[in-house]
């Protein structure tokens, strides 16, 4: 007797693993591309990725759905004949793309092992579509809930900060302060730091004491905001803090002043609007909002 031994792969799996440093990220990225996916991943789409033309003649699933498998897991899917593309969480720091095969008839292939080759640079091509297709997606601003994480109390061993929140005052002008070219350079003393404070905005030590500058200036270094210049009692802003000092400025000075102002106290006539690109952005929002609030009125 002729005896031979073949073997063939009745389903095949391929992933491709984008590793993040922090769950957070993932999370976010992957809410997000489920959302969008279910939107804008159609039929034309579903066949682009897997590089083919749509037909009538195409047997099998065709669309988009998300499973939720034990413990609240959930998985992207898009389908194709009897193929499917699935994105999902993996141990918490991996963002899994995986394209599965249960018939590589469907791609024009053959399913021995001496093919693996070719069923890996097809597979690879099409997680590499499916990719790029996200990754334009979610070229957009996303929601960040800053001002809610950063308004939370921290906990640092046994060492607890209270939170920051935007409207507070004082946080506000210690930040404006801080933002000073001289102390990004050398760094300022609390003393230093509260002599400026007191003369920038004409208060006395009663209404805003030493004691009072320095519980502030530790809430700041709590959250990451700011760093002492070495072994020295002097403080500058850090990156981080930066970017929060002129998020929460230009929220208060520049947005949220101009628009309140505008909406309770005074309006400025339209007819004589100047020749300015913010004047023409606030007058934009003013209309936003006043439409938002006809339609909660009607509804």
């Amino acid at each position: 007797m002729n005896l031979s031994r073949f073997y063939a792969i009745g389903q095949i799996e391929y992933c491709r693993n984008f590793i993040f440093k922090r769950n957070f990220p993932i999370h976010k990225i992957f809410e997000r591309s489920c959302e969008i996916g279910l939107w804008r991943l159609t039929a034309n789409r579903i066949s682009e990725l897997f590089g083919v033309r749509l037909t009538k003649q195409l047997r099998g699933k065709l669309g988009t759905v998300i499973d939720q498998i034990q413990h609240g897991h959930h998985v992207f899917r898009a389908y194709w004949k009897n193929a499917f593309l699935k994105q999902y969480e993996k141990f918490s720091t991996l963002l899994r793309n995986e394209l599965c095969s249960n018939n590589l008839r469907d791609f024009g292939l053959r399913k021995g092992l001496e093919h693996l080759n070719a069923v890996r640079t097809k597979f690879l091509a099409i997680t590499d579509r499916f990719a790029a297709l996200q990754a334009q997606w979610l070229n957009v601003h996303v929601d960040f809930p800053l001002l809610q994480r950063i308004a939370l109390p921290i906990t640092t061993g046994s060492v607890y900060y209270a939170g920051i929140k935007i409207h507070e005052t004082r946080i506000i002008r210690l930040l404006e302060v801080l933002l000073h070219g001289g102390n990004n350079l050398g760094a300022w003393s609390a003393k230093h730091i509260h002599q400026v404070i007191l003369e920038s905005f004409q208060l006395t030590e009663k209404a805003y004491g030493l004691n009072q500058l320095r519980y502030d200036l530790r809430k700041l270094k709590g959250h990451g905001l700011l760093e002492r210049d070495g072994s020295r009692y002097a403080y500058r802003l850090t990156s981080k803090g930066f970017q929060v000092a002129l998020l929460f400025l230009f929220f208060h000075k520049r947005l949220c002043g101009p628009l309140a102002n505008s909406r309770f106290h005074h309006q400025p006539h339209p007819a004589h609007r100047p020749q300015s690109k913010l004047e023409v952005a606030y007058y934009k929002a003013d209309r936003a909002i006043q439409d938002i609030v006809d339609l909660l009125a009607a509804a």
